[in-house]
């Protein structure tokens, strides 16, 4: 699949685990990415694999992407959940509304890059 190729997906899921694989396996901390990489990462990744299961799954086609509204509406549940819902069944999840900026970067970082617009026919479903 395509979409599952491009080089910003790629990019996002390699600097995704460079990250993790220190601070999570060997504990190395580096404040400023630590807070607000993974915030920043995880929509483009996000969105990505949403893209390729409705293309998959649902039949949609190479062409399919996602709308504006669509982009912003999955941006603000991921918030909600993450910044607010979570923080108040564990400790372990700390609300940050600086993140908000981030999923909104790495949003925007999706939509003008891995989900561009390439005329009238990406709009259209093919069956």
């Amino acid at each position: 699949m395509k979409i599952l190729k491009s080089p910003v997906f790629l990019i996002c899921c390699i600097l995704f685990v460079l990250h993790q694989v220190p601070w999570k396996g060997f504990s190395v901390s580096i404040p400023g990415i630590d807070s607000f990489l993974d915030s920043f990462l995880a929509m483009p990744l996000i969105l990505t694999l949403l893209v390729a299961e409705r293309r998959l799954l649902f039949k949609r086609g190479e062409n399919y992407r996602l709308s504006g509204l669509e982009v912003g509406i999955a941006t603000l549940f991921i918030a909600f959940f993450s910044e607010i819902l979570f923080p108040l069944f564990s400790e372990k999840f700390i609300g940050d509304w600086w993140d908000l900026l981030f999923y909104s970067l790495g949003s925007l970082l999706f939509y003008f890059t891995i989900n561009p617009f390439q005329g009238k026919s990406s709009m259209k479903h093919e069956q």
